[in-house]
């Protein structure tokens, strides 16, 4: 899948979460991205691929993201970088704050990083 626009990939990364659709999500992301943030106070540095697995194992366990509502609350884009944040409630029962980046690379946008927070 490639994405035209920045808004297209951080949209396709919001279906794909409320779907744990894995595959879907590993689309979004580029393949050097990195993955930081807190998870209920604990400090998670990595890449993407923690986020892929556990997206993995919600699916495997059944688990419904009941009342998940998710938006784009900020983009900016400046030629082919962008900076977006995204509010996300009812993952797995909890609420996050996404601070993404976005690099446009052969007419490709994609996820390069990712922080976040539990709220």
């Amino acid at each position: 899948m490639s994405y035209a626009t920045p808004r297209a990939v951080l949209e396709a990364y919001i279906d794909g979460s409320r779907d744990l659709d894995r595959a879907k999500l590993e689309t979004c992301f580029h393949p050097k991205a990195v993955m930081n943030g807190f998870l209920m106070g604990h400090a998670v540095i990595g890449t993407p691929e923690l986020f892929l697995n556990d997206i993995d194992r919600m699916a495997r366990e059944g688990v419904r993201n009941e009342g998940y509502k998710a938006e784009i609350d900020g983009l900016l884009v400046q030629g082919s970088v962008a900076s977006a944040t995204i509010a996300m409630a009812g993952l797995a029962g909890l609420t996050f704050k996404d601070f993404m980046h976005v690099v446009e690379e052969d007419g490709r946008w994609s996820i390069i990083s990712k922080l976040f927070t539990t709220v």
